[in-house]
Parts: structure tokens; sequence; C-alpha cells
């Protein structure tokens, strides 16, 4: 997987999160990649999770971006329900 290091034209960007524990101590990791590329184009990681932890992501993201790129984000709070085996 390539880092991005400069700013491209970019069509969709993937964006995910994920809570992680360290030492008893939660921590958000955030991550963009570029889906065309296969390019990541950012992680960070923030203490704590809010409107202001996204937005200064989102605006790190953007540094790399030329144009307007679609974001893809897949919200998996509900996660369990889809890995559970099909009935029938």
């Amino acid at each position: 997987m390539n880092i991005a290091s400069e700013r491209k034209v970019r069509r969709f960007i993937a964006v995910d999160e994920t809570c992680v524990n360290v030492n008893g101590e939660q921590y958000w990791v955030y991550s963009a990649l570029d889906v065309d590329r296969n390019e990541l184009i950012s992680m960070r990681v923030y203490p704590t999770r809010n409107f202001l932890t996204s937005e200064s992501f989102f605006k790190s993201v953007l540094k790399y971006c030329e144009g307007k790129p679609e974001f893809i984000v897949l919200i998996l709070q509900n996660i369990h329900i889809l890995l559970q085996p099909s009935k029938g």
C-alpha cells in the first residue's frame, strides 16, 4: 500500500474510524484511503471522538486532494448483525 505525499485529483475516499483500548484508555483511530489508487491518505489517533476531531481529520485529508472527492463512510455500529449467519 502506498502512502500519499502530494495533492492529487481523487474520486473516492473511503473513511473509517475505530475505537481501540490501550492500557485501559480509549483512543479513536481515523483512516482515509484513496479507493482508486489503494493509497493511504491519512491516519490519525485521537483521545476523544467528537465533531471537532472528525472535522480536523477530514480537513487533513482534503489537504491531499484536488477537486471535490466523494467520501465513502461505512458505519459499523451494528456489525454483529451483519456477521450473523443467515437463516434459511
